[in-house]
């Protein structure tokens, strides 16, 4: 059977379903059901590809759900719609290639911020859910705001600020330091830690401060909002203690 295949493709997002349930469900932040959307229906929605390219689709999408699941082991909540059918959309609009292309940018994206690296974040929600696609766009909006959150002009500039962290964190520096231990990297001013990040994550969809719905396939997107000075804000509301 070739790997070409989309029999084959399925079969193994459903493998891989399998490995990722087995180590807690994977949540969503969609307000209508309590579990994110399966690879494997994700890998169907695509099925008006032709063969070929939807095993390809099936392969990119297996290989981003890997690197998150290696990079942020702890991560609740895996709202992949928004980004699979981005990934789909690149498939019949430009081809296989630069699908793969993407799909493997996003793949090294979360291998680089993850725990595999000294930046060391928890969690890749705010990549999913667009806080870092928000706060690209609201530094120069006139030349980023036709760019989306999954896109490759996107994914470059996170590619470059990524290597930028490493050269800060490799100095010290007072935002960014070496950590000692085995901690994860939090630079918000409160605690991150599942109880708080499921409060605060659900508390900011109720009060629409989530810049991409990422649980629908074409969401609706916002940047035009101080988008984490508004997360520090509900963190106090909420009384969710200090990051320590």
């Amino acid at each position: 059977m070739s790997l070409r295949d989309p029999h084959r493709a399925r079969a193994r997002l459903v493998a891989l379903d399998d490995v990722l349930d087995a180590r807690g469900p994977r949540e969503t932040l969609a307000p209508d059901r309590e579990r994110a959307t399966s690879l494997a229906t994700l890998f169907d929605r695509a099925s008006d590809l032709d063969p070929a390219l939807h095993a390809d689709f099936g392969l990119a999408l297996e290989r981003v759900a890997k690197a998150m699941h290696v990079a942020f082991p702890e991560n609740l909540f895996w709202d992949l719609d928004a980004l699979a059918h981005r990934l789909a959309r690149t498939a019949r609009e430009e081809g296989a290639h630069v699908m793969t292309a993407q799909s493997a940018l996003v793949a090294s994206m979360q291998h680089l911020f993850g725990r595999e690296t000294p930046i060391a974040f928890q969690y890749t929600h705010d990549f999913v859910y667009g806080f870092d696609w928000a706060k690209w766009v609201r530094r120069e909006p006139t030349p980023r705001v036709q760019v989306g959150p999954f896109d490759r002009v996107f994914l470059d500039s996170m590619w470059q600020r990524g290597h930028e962290l490493l050269a800060l964190i490799a100095n010290d520096d007072a935002e960014y330091p070496k950590l000692r231990g085995e901690r994860a990297r939090n630079p918000f001013g409160f605690a991150r830690d599942p109880e708080h990040e499921r409060r605060i994550y659900r508390d900011l969809v109720e009060n629409d401060l989530v810049p991409v719905q990422a649980w629908d396939p074409e969401p609706r997107c916002q940047w035009d909002r101080p988008f984490r000075e508004l997360r520090e804000e509900r963190a106090k509301a909420l009384g969710l203690p200090g990051r320590g």
